[in-house]
């Protein structure tokens, strides 16, 4: 894959990375439990050999999680943040040629183009609503074509609410959520204050994200990966307004 790819744009900037990169377990529902259900809905026994790809690897995380139970799989992680990629790197270098990570930019056709020859896995957290509808049914055909037979894509992302009673559902969820991690990690709600004065629920604050976030009706995303060709459509793992979904190509 190239590494020149163009990711400048306006959906996102260092300073969210940074912040992101400090307080994303925090602010992100279960991820442990989260992290687990991903790696249980990975279709290969521990000692294959795969190469997958991660869309926007935040801190590393997923990826990290991958390789380690994994041992013999190789991770391509695409972030269009420096500070990200900088972290991500940090954290995956122990796996040493197992592990690369590149620039890319999600809305852009030319990484796409560039995927490897044999890909088996395509996950991402957090990423995929910074694309709009027509942006997103565009991306689940593009990675169903790169996809070897058998290979799965793996998605957790924020959805929109469905009804106005959901929205303040998982406006509600998601503070709960925040402000019980706030206490577990750091033994005080400093983390969900600064969570609330970020206005980073997009439940609660949905006018404030406009610019940056898209988040379409999980049914749908479901919809539109049958759409694309992938089989064994389910969302797995829905919490507070988050939504572990996806699909396997047929083999």
């Amino acid at each position: 894959m190239p590494t020149d790819i163009d990711v400048t744009g306006p959906i996102w900037s260092e300073g969210e990375s940074a912040q992101f990169i400090a307080l994303g377990r925090m602010y992100t529902p279960r991820r442990e439990e989260l992290l687990e259900t991903f790696l249980d809905l990975i279709p290969f026994e521990p000692d294959a050999s795969f190469t997958g790809i991660e869309l926007g690897t935040g801190a590393g995380w997923l990826s990290e999680g991958i390789l380690r139970r994994f041992y013999k799989a190789h991770m391509i992680g695409l972030d269009g943040s420096e500070a990200m990629r900088a972290t991500t790197s940090r954290l995956l270098a122990p796996f040493g040629p197992r592990a690369e990570v590149m620039p890319f930019r999600l809305e852009s056709q030319e990484w796409r183009d560039s995927l490897p020859a044999l890909l088996h896995l395509v996950v991402s957290s957090l990423v995929v609503h910074h694309l709009d509808g027509e942006g997103k049914q565009q991306l689940f055909h593009d990675l169903y074509a790169k996809l070897s037979p058998g290979g799965a894509l793996l998605l957790c992302d924020v959805v929109e609410s469905a009804s106005e009673q959901g929205r303040i559902q998982m406006a509600r969820s998601w503070d709960a959520e925040v402000l019980r991690n706030s206490n577990e990690l750091n033994e005080n709600r400093t983390g969900y204050d600064q969570f609330v004065s970020d206005e980073w629920n997009i439940y609660a604050f949905p006018v404030a994200s406009d610019d940056i976030d898209h988040p379409s009706l999980l049914t749908d995303q479901l919809t539109w990966l049958a759409n694309a060709g992938f089989t064994g459509i389910d969302a797995w793992w829905v919490r507070a307004g988050h939504a572990l979904f996806g699909g396997y190509k047929p083999d």
